[in-house]
């Protein structure tokens, strides 16, 4: 089974200008913040989407952006439980249909299933991070030695992982 060691994590490496976030609004304007200065990859983990967080108008907008201006642009994204996704019609769902060269939707592994965390992670040194996906409290930081843990986690996973149905294109 695969673990994340958050042991120590949000106090490894360069944490002077980290920015700890409180409350979920935080962290979603954070998140849009983020999105906007991508230049080649945005990795999402996350166990469902986090509706409060990724299913906004502004982020769709964001990720929309970062794919039609940049045609390298690459958007990873790991969920573990996308049901309550499809039925409410996630934004991130339609985007991925549309965007099926830029974005891609998989199923997080198995070995991964019982990690508690979630995180998205832009041109591998900034990112967003959460200890307990359930919980709003979340660092917002620019660090290449744990942007670097986080892929060291995140890469395993997307290469083991399946594409997501339900994020795929249908031609009717």
């Amino acid at each position: 089974m695969q673990h994340f060691n958050t042991l120590n994590f949000e106090r490894q490496g360069n944490t002077e200008n980290d920015r700890h976030l409180e409350s979920t609004e935080d962290v979603g304007e954070a998140i849009v913040n983020l999105s906007e200065t991508a230049l080649r990859s945005i990795k999402i983990f996350t166990p469902d989407l986090e509706h409060m967080l990724y299913d906004t108008d502004a982020f769709r907008e964001s990720l929309l952006n970062f794919a039609r201006g940049n045609r390298h642009a690459q958007v990873q994204i790991l969920v573990s439980d996308i049901s309550f996704s499809v039925q409410r019609g996630h934004r991130l769902l339609r985007l991925a249909q549309q965007l099926t060269t830029a974005m891609q939707i998989k199923m997080t592994p198995e070995d991964y299933l019982e990690t508690n965390i979630s995180f998205i992670q832009v041109d591998q040194t900034g990112f967003i991070f959460k200890k307990d996906s359930t919980k709003p409290h979340a660092i917002y930081a620019n660090c290449k030695n744990r942007a670097n843990k986080l892929l060291e986690f995140f890469t395993p996973a997307w290469e083991q992982a399946e594409q997501a149905a339900q994020s795929q294109q249908f031609h009717i």
